[in-house]
């Protein structure tokens, strides 16, 4: 004879996992995240007021030029934990490959490839003249990467300006490359390096960076003369990449797959 326990469990259901066992215990799960989001706003590249080389990339208008007007994000759904994971990620390993050979490695380290954009770079590789950027990713961001059309562009566009920044410091760049390490595995065996020699299409792409850069300036401006207003400035919406904007918004509140970006403006 069926028990009630093989029926509940043979019918698929299943209740929400919860937060703890107790009141108590649930209680201080919400006292944890909290304080969690709390201490990753307070995080520098929370607190960061200039855009550095890894928003400049980015392929819609709007949300840089959100950005640029420092606008209140309207986006509160965005979990930081992916970025707790990746800053701890990023210590470890500044300390890792310091450990391993300091006369090779130089991590952590301010460029300026432009007056107004410096910015961070993970790792620079004196034996070969790498640029490398650390990115702590999810099955489906990896994947990507793998992928032949490779890296997004944004990716691509960072590591060429932290590239351009140290040949502005006087090292030599041959090769850009991306380090992948697989965030929500438990082993690493699906780490993945990206690699891209330091070219004249990764000059091509800085040419067009800086100019999509003074552009988008230029709109900023606009809106902040009120010549304009931010919804009229184009966007190219992306699931990847609208949770980063300050114009991000769920449609709907128990929806936040539906992206709600405000205006009907688009390339």
């Amino acid at each position: 004879m069926t028990s009630i326990l093989d029926q509940f469990v043979s019918s698929g259901a299943a209740p929400p996992p919860p937060s703890g066992n107790t009141p108590w215990a649930q209680s201080m799960a919400e006292h944890v995240r909290q304080l969690v989001a709390r201490q990753a706003s307070f995080a520098p590249r929370s607190q960061q007021v200039h855009l550095g080389p890894s928003e400049l990339g980015v392929s819609c208008d709007r949300q840089v030029v959100g950005k640029l007007l420092r606008e209140q994000p309207t986006n509160h759904v965005a979990d930081p934990w992916p970025s707790v994971v990746g800053t701890a990620l990023h210590a470890w390993l500044a300390d890792a490959f310091a450990a391993d050979d300091p006369q090779r490695w130089i991590t952590e380290n301010r460029v300026v490839p432009h007056p107004d954009h410096s910015g961070t770079a993970d790792l620079y590789d004196t034996q070969t003249a790498t640029v490398l950027d650390h990115k702590c990713l999810g099955d489906s961001s990896l994947a990507k990467i793998q992928r032949k059309e490779g890296p997004p562009r944004k990716y691509v566009a960072q590591l060429a300006l932290y590239g351009l920044g140290y040949l502005r410091a006087g090292k030599p760049v041959q090769r850009i490359a991306i380090i992948a390490y697989p965030r929500t595995r438990s082993t690493l065996d699906g780490l993945y390096v990206w690699e891209h020699a330091f070219d004249a299409e990764i000059v091509r792409l800085l040419g067009e960076v800086f100019a999509d850069t003074e552009r988008r300036k230029l709109l900023a401006a606009q809106v902040s003369m009120a010549r304009m207003t931010l919804d009229q400035v184009p966007r190219e919406p992306s699931h990847d990449e609208c949770f980063f904007c300050p114009a991000y918004r769920p449609q709907a509140a128990h929806d936040n797959s539906v992206l709600g970006c405000p205006g009907t403006v688009s390339k």
